[in-house]
């Protein structure tokens, strides 16, 4: 089942299936699924979703967010709710649309603040550990969604690609895809703002942010793990309770 025509590109909706890895390996195809939510299915693709063997889907939103806009029932797919979101510095950040357009000296702040957050998002996220748990359990196919696809969604595909032994610039390269599957969004952003972007160049990249991904943050994310971590066998280890003899099996079971 090709997913490409059955889901809307606006859907951010795309398997890792494919994706370079290890020794020449790719990403088993119909494996792990990444999307916005689920709430913005039609009925056919819905449907196709049912038909696709998907044993569970993780739900990376708040527990306000999922009883706000909730997941439709789906048949046969254990839904699991477990929020993405890290506390650190997350608490004084105004994603609201207010938050969003700030300029001048608020921007810059709200800019940094966002880094130092997307930057945290990798480390002891149980979020993330749920995930890995599903994996191990073989609860596979998995798809893992947020509101939009592109953030903590992003995220979490970037710790899951490089467990499977993706490199830099693979994993790079899927979290900016969503910038592609976005794209209208953030062209009417961008065009909505033009007038306000002229006077106050820094807001662009937190439009950018906002319906999209910030190319950026996305290499400053994958630099901070190995930062902290020069070593990934033992990022995995300490953050995520996965050891060499754990990654070897994944990647023997999901690469081929």
């Amino acid at each position: 089942m090709n997913e490409k025509w059955l889901f809307r590109k606006e859907l951010n909706f795309r398997d890792l299936g494919g994706l370079p890895a290890a020794d020449g390996k790719k990403v088993r195809n119909g494996c792990f699924y990444r999307s916005s939510g689920l709430y913005l299915l039609n009925a056919q693709e819905k449907q196709a979703l049912e038909q696709m063997g998907i044993k569970a889907v993780l739900d990376l939103r708040t527990k306000e967010e999922s009883s706000r806009k909730p997941d439709p029932q789906l048949k046969g797919i254990r839904i699991l709710q477990h929020s993405g979101v890290v506390s650190k510095g997350g608490e004084d950040i105004d994603f609201s649309p207010r938050g969003m357009t700030k300029t001048g000296k608020d921007a810059k702040e709200q800019l940094e603040k966002l880094t130092a957050y997307y930057e945290e998002m990798p480390f002891g996220n149980q979020a993330f550990q749920v995930m890995f748990d599903e994996i191990q359990k073989g609860n596979v196919p998995l798809l893992f969604h947020c509101a939009t696809g592109k953030d903590r969604t992003g995220v979490a595909a970037m710790l899951l690609l490089f467990a499977l032994g993706c490199n830099d610039e693979t994993v790079y390269q899927d979290y900016i895809f969503s910038n592609e599957c976005r794209k209208s969004f953030i062209d009417a952003s961008m065009k909505g703002h033009r007038e306000r972007i002229a006077r106050n160049p820094e807001l662009k990249e937190l439009l950018q942010m906002k319906d999209g991904v910030s190319e950026t943050i996305g290499r400053d994310v994958i630099a901070g793990i190995h930062s902290r971590y020069p070593d990934l066998n033992d990022f995995f280890a300490r953050e995520y309770g996965l050891s060499e003899k754990d990654l070897q099996q994944l990647r023997d079971t999901y690469t081929e």
